[in-house]
C-alpha cells in the first residue's frame, strides 16, 4: 500500500510539474504580443520606436528603436525563451595591426566607475547566475554579450557590462596586464632576459601557432592586400 501511495504521488507531482510548463509556456507568448503592440514612432523611455517585425523563421519580433539623446540602435527580440541575453555591440575599425580593439576589449572589463574593483568580470562569474559571459573582438567590432534564466541576476549583469563598457577606469596598469610589457624572465632575477608578456600579447601568439588560423590571415592578405589581426574572444 505504501508503494502504491508513493508512486501515486510521484505520478500527481509529474502531472502538476508538466501543467506548469504548458502554462508557462502558454504565458510567455505575450512577450511576442506585446512587442507587436508598438508602433514607429512611439517614445519608449528615451527611447524612438522605428520598426516593428514578425519573424516568424525565428519564432520573434524584432523592435528596432533609436535612443533618443545619443542616437544609439538598439535591436530587441521578444522571445519564448527562458534565457534573457543582452549585448552591447560597438565599431570598432582598426587603423593598422597593433591590435588595440583587442586591447580596449580587455581593459574596458578591469574595472569602471561604479565598480571599481580589480577585474569585476571575473568576479561575476563566480557570483552569477548565468549562462553565457564573455566579450569577442572581431575584425570591425567589439560585443560584450551575456545571458541569464533569473531576471535579478539580469539586472546585476545589465549594470555590470554598461558601466564596464561606457564608464571604464582605464588604468595604465591594466593596459600593462592585459596589452604587452617588456618583463625579466625570471622575476626574481633582474639579470635575466627581457621578454614580451601580456594577457592579449600571449593570446595571439597562441593563435599564430594554429595552422588554420595562418592559412586564413594568408588568404585574405592575398585577397585584399592587407589583414588587421584583431578577431579573439575573452
Amino acid at each position: 500500500m505504501f508503494r502504491q501511495t508513493k508512486s501515486a504521488l510521484g505520478k500527481l507531482r509529474q502531472l502538476s510539474f508538466n501543467a506548469q510548463q504548458r502554462t508557462w509556456r502558454l504565458n510567455s507568448s505575450s512577450a511576442k504580443e506585446r512587442a507587436c503592440q508598438y508602433r514607429p514612432g512611439q517614445k519608449i523611455h528615451g527611447f524612438t520606436v522605428r520598426e516593428v517585425v514578425e519573424v516568424p523563421d525565428l519564432f520573434l519580433t524584432a523592435v528596432k528603436l533609436t535612443h533618443d539623446a545619443t542616437g544609439a540602435q538598439h535591436l530587441h527580440a521578444a522571445r519564448d525563451d527562458s534565457n534573457n541575453l543582452f549585448s552591447v555591440q560597438l565599431r570598432t575599425t582598426p587603423m593598422d595591426s597593433t591590435g588595440v580593439p583587442h586591447i580596449l576589449e580587455h581593459t574596458v572589463l578591469c574595472g569602471s566607475k561604479k565598480f571599481p574593483c580589480r577585474d569585476p568580470f571575473f568576479k561575476m562569474l563566480n557570483r552569477s547566475l548565468s549562462t553565457f559571459m564573455n566579450a569577442f573582438t572581431a575584425s570591425d567590432y567589439t560585443m560584450y554579450p551575456f545571458s541569464t534564466q533569473n531576471r535579478k541576476d539580469f539586472q546585476n549583469l545589465l549594470s555590470v557590462y554598461l558601466d564596464a563598457v561606457f564608464f571604464p577606469c582605464l588604468r595604465e596598469q591594466d593596459f600593462w596586464q592585459e596589452g604587452w610589457r617588456l618583463e625579466n624572465e625570471t622575476a626574481t632575477d633582474l639579470n635575466s632576459p627581457l621578454v614580451f608578456k601580456g594577457v592579449v600579447f600571449n593570446e595571439m601568439k597562441g593563435a599564430f601557432v594554429r595552422l588554420r588560423y595562418f592559412i586564413f590571415i594568408a588568404t585574405i592578405e592575398r585577397i585584399q592586400g592587407f589583414f588587421f589581426c584583431t578577431f579573439r574572444q575573452l
